[in-house]
């Protein structure tokens, strides 16, 4: 099993190692996966914030940015609109839970949506995707303030949106995806990440915009002489803040420090670099009890409690208790 690293990857690990578990090594897409298969559906669940910001990075990739390469002045109420109708189609294949369907892949499906409110039965009311949708127009709305970076988009065809690269590193591939990347002169990209929440919500960002850096330098996509080269912007739609950060080999270290620390605490629950031989009982539990309540794997992971109790009585007593909220649901 290769394993895929990322931001987000790092983050579920130190948010809970359980979570991690049934994330990124336990799901799995094929059918007849039980609940392999069960953790691979539940790791599809967006909150209805998150669902707000996926809908805006959406919209810059399939309307914005095909807008731009036209050359024409942007239109940003119509883009807007765009985008709310993606949002309408999204809600309605979640709300049918077309997510469960055999043989639906996230990939193939425009529309693919899976909401926690519908998974729960609790629903999407009106008035929730009203404020929904009106989040999009303001976030659009506060992007056309945005008109310094706008002009110097207008008309180029090398703009490309949510770029992906894999770069191998330390027995691991590094994932990342580059909201929008263009050569502003040759060997001299500029990266930009769409930030929807606001400044200082993401204690993250300087690094992570830092790895975009760090993929693109790697991958040699682009003919790049210097680290310094490469320009980061990191675009807070909320604020309509345009956030420049360093990128120099000091800071490609410090990426690479991060990276191998990462990699070193996960793979030391493993007992090997092989993630297929991980076992679920070496990974702990959150300490954080809200962390908990709130898992959209929480009953699979009570589930597999439970299981794995029955099958290593005699080492249950050795283990870790589980956290409150578990306990809770076991009894």
């Amino acid at each position: 099993m290769s394993f895929q690293w990322s931001f987000s990857t790092d983050r579920d690990f130190r948010r809970c190692q359980r979570f991690f578990f049934f994330r990124h090594i336990g799901a799995s897409h094929a059918p007849n996966g039980g609940w392999r298969r069960e953790a691979f559906i539940l790791k599809q669940l967006k909150t209805l914030e998150l669902w707000r910001g996926t809908l805006i990075h959406e919209g810059v990739q399939h309307y914005v940015v095909p807008a731009l390469r036209k050359g024409d002045p942007l239109n940003w109420r119509e883009l807007a609109d765009q985008t709310v109708v993606r949002a309408k189609a999204q809600l309605e294949f979640s709300a049918q839970k077309r997510y469960r369907e055999p043989g639906i892949t996230k990939g193939e499906q425009e529309d693919f949506c899976a909401l926690v409110p519908h998974e729960t039965g609790q629903g999407v009311s009106g008035e929730e995707f009203g404020k929904v949708c009106g989040e999009i127009r303001g976030a659009f709305g506060r992007m056309a303030g945005l008109s310094e970076l706008w002009d110097e988009l207008l008309g180029r065809k090398d703009c490309l949106p949510e770029k992906q690269f894999w770069v191998p590193f330390d027995h691991a591939n590094i994932k990342v995806q580059i909201d929008l990347v263009f050569e502003r002169k040759l060997g001299r990209p500029t990266i930009i990440d769409w930030k929807s929440y606001e400044v200082g919500g993401d204690t993250d960002a300087r690094l992570q915009t830092a790895l975009y850096g760090w993929a693109l330098w790697r991958s040699k996509f682009y003919d790049i002489s210097a680290p310094e080269s490469i320009e980061l912007l990191e675009c807070q739609v909320q604020d309509s803040v345009v956030i420049k950060h360093e990128c120099s080999q000091d800071v490609f270290d410090e990426v690479e420090d991060h990276i191998y620390r990462s990699l070193h605490r996960i793979f030391s629950l493993c007992h090997s670099k092989k993630l297929n031989e991980a076992r679920l009982q070496d990974f702990a539990f959150t300490d954080n009890p809200n962390s908990c309540e709130h898992c959209v794997f929480r009953g699979l992971c009570v589930e597999r409690v439970a299981t794995v109790a029955m099958e290593e009585a005699p080492k249950v007593a050795t283990q870790k208790k589980a956290p409150r909220a578990v306990q809770d649901s076991l009894f």
